[in-house]
């Protein structure tokens, strides 16, 4: 079963490790005919497309259970949902065969919106685009290196209210590597981000990841 939710709100404070077992735990208070793994501490088989930076918002989440019975997908929400945690929410589901690929197989980019408490932002995200080379610090599981993160930015558009800026930006966010925007809105001299979201994690080709 391929599912997508919303991660918000409070939710938004959960670690990726504490969002796999709330799922776990949500799945087995559901009742729901979910695989386990083999062995002395059997789990419930599933994944994540894509593990999501701590305080920002989502709202296009995919997870991947594996079933050891059929369910109907509207069904499987329904249950889900009544026993998951606030903040997190089934949108949609769906049946997969299962030989199909895995969600973060088919992944390639995700695309995020940015408040931003800031004016002015418009000039310097189109000189970002323009830019060859953007070289900004970057964290990876070997710790924090200077890199150009020009490649892995695909598009930037900053729209001025009355508040500040909105920036909507297309990132590379693939198995082999990704691109955070907290990198870009630092790269952009931005302060005090309000709030983060992820709004959509697509396809190579620039389709919906959910529908793949």
């Amino acid at each position: 079963m391929i599912a997508e939710f919303h991660k918000r709100d409070r939710a938004r404070w959960i670690s990726h490790l504490d969002l796999q077992r709330a799922m776990q735990r949500a799945l087995r208070r559901a009742k729901l005919p979910v695989g386990y793994s083999q062995g002395f501490n059997p789990h419930v088989n599933l994944s994540f497309a894509s593990a999501l930076s701590l305080g920002l918002e989502s709202l296009c989440e995919i997870l991947d259970v594996e079933l050891s019975a059929p369910a109907e997908p509207e069904a499987f929400m329904a249950a889900l949902n009544a026993v998951l945690p606030a903040g997190l929410k089934i949108l949609r589901a769906r049946l997969v065969e299962d030989a199909a690929p895995a969600p973060m197989a088919l992944m390639r980019f995700a695309e995020y919106q940015a408040f931003v408490l800031q004016s002015g932002l418009t000039g310097a995200a189109s000189t970002l685009m323009a830019s060859e080379t953007v070289l900004a610090q970057k964290q990876s599981k070997k710790g924090t290196r200077q890199v150009d993160i020009r490649p892995m930015l695909f598009a930037l558009e900053a729209l001025e209210e009355a508040a500040g800026t909105r920036l909507t930006m297309l990132l590379l966010c693939s198995n082999a590597d990704n691109l955070r925007p907290e990198a870009v809105l630092s790269a952009l001299g931005a302060r005090d981000a309000s709030k983060t979201t992820r709004t959509r994690l697509l396809k190579a080709d620039g389709s919906d990841l959910f529908l793949f």
